[in-house]
């Protein structure tokens, strides 16, 4: 049951955090402020992608569904323009890898924003649209493993589905990407939480490892 929630999930789930990683740029106010300009998202958010050339972390993702709890861990390389490389470590899909070669138009297909725009102009639509679609409130900073982090909760409106997933985010203030992301909603029934946490985040282009096998753009 785990593994089809998650699969189900996946490509929400990417386009999201992908997007979620400079979503926040900016943002930051007196606790409890309500991020609701989404025009000045999209603006943030575009240029906090032209600043950025990439990004490797590793992904700790852990799902609950009544008494089951599935965690997979992978290495997440995302080069600007290039492609979205998941290594998985452990899990049901343990030692695949996952490319997606130009992950902006892929991840993006079948949302609102043209896929045929600049990515740096994807990114501050979807950006936008997240804000527009949802209540996104600054809830203040803490410290999460050693880093200042930026807390943010994300709420559907009353009217929406409850497979919408409630969350909330820290997000680095200093790198202005995602440490951890909680998740909950319910499906076929069931709650689920997912936690995603992202570890040895660094930045810039991701090392080329040169036996990888490209795949095609499953997510």
């Amino acid at each position: 049951m785990v593994s089809v929630l998650r699969s189900r999930n996946r490509r929400r789930m990417l386009a999201g955090v992908v997007g979620l990683v400079f979503v926040t740029a900016g943002c930051l106010g007196a606790p409890g402020t309500e991020v609701d300009d989404a025009d000045a998202v999209a603006e943030q958010v575009e240029s906090r992608y032209e600043r950025l050339e990439g990004f490797q972390a590793t992904m700790v993702q852990r799902v609950a569904v009544d008494n089951e709890t599935e965690t997979t861990r992978a290495t997440v390389a995302f080069e600007k323009g290039e492609s979205l490389r998941v290594a998985y470590e452990t899990g049901p899909k343990a030692g695949e890898v996952t490319v997606v070669e130009n992950p902006s138009a892929k991840l993006f297909s079948g949302e609102r924003a043209d896929a045929d725009a600049e990515p740096a102009a994807l990114y501050g639509t979807v950006a936008a649209d997240f804000v527009r679609d949802n209540d996104v409130v600054f809830e203040g900073t803490e410290q999460l493993d050693g880093r200042p982090t930026a807390v943010f909760s994300v709420t559907p409106p009353d009217d929406a589905t409850t497979t919408r997933p409630e969350r909330r985010i820290w997000v680095d203030v200093e790198q202005v990407v995602p440490r951890r992301i909680e998740s909950t909603w319910t499906e076929g029934g069931q709650q689920v939480n997912e936690t995603i946490r992202f570890e040895n985040v660094s930045l810039g282009v991701p090392a080329t490892d040169t036996v990888t096998t490209t795949g095609g753009a499953t997510t």
